[in-house]
């Protein structure tokens, strides 16, 4: 047997009727993209196949960043924060360095778009911040070998296609 069981709810009275109302969630509704042709679309679909594989390392950078902010807060001498930061780089090392070196050139790209995208900063600024200077200008001449700066900071007009593919992967689209 089925027991019942009562729950108030708003509701609305319209000509002595009484209606129970419900709040429903937000729904966006995208149209269905077009392409100008198929050259177009494949560029789409491999930079969507890109951002899913440099995405997770990009939402990693931007929680590790946070809780590095706030652990060096709270330290008083300059020696202590070092020390953190050095042990903090040893570590992601261990954990990111070989899957990070097998990325390919574009992938990297957009793997600094997207970490300045969660931090809110360059990379070359997160790089002279927190390691110095002289090696965020080597890793910014490095990376302009390969046709792209850490200097940029992150434009969702810019990167539209980018900030499209993100937004859906964050659930907002």
């Amino acid at each position: 047997m089925i027991a019942q069981t009562s729950a108030l709810m708003p509701a609305m009275i319209v000509n002595n009727d009484t209606f129970p109302t419900f709040q429903l969630p937000e729904v966006v509704v995208v149209s269905k993209r077009t392409f100008a042709n198929a050259l177009e679309q494949a560029r789409f679909n491999n930079l969507k196949r890109n951002v899913m594989i440099v995405y997770p390392y990009a939402q990693r950078a931007g929680t590790i960043f946070n809780e590095i902010n706030i652990e060096i807060k709270s330290m008083d001498h300059k020696r202590d924060r070092k020390r953190y930061i050095k042990q903090k780089e040893t570590e992601l090392d261990d954990l990111y360095e070989k899957d990070l070196k097998d990325l390919t050139v574009s992938q990297g790209q957009i793997l600094t778009k997207l970490v300045a995208r969660q931090t809110g900063i360059s990379v070359y600024n997160l790089i002279k911040e927190y390691k110095n200077p002289i090696s965020a200008f080597y890793w910014n001449k490095m990376s302009q070998f390969f046709g792209y700066s850490l200097r940029d900071v992150y434009d969702p007009q810019e990167n539209r296609d980018l900030e499209l593919i993100v937004e859906s992967l964050e659930g907002n689209y």
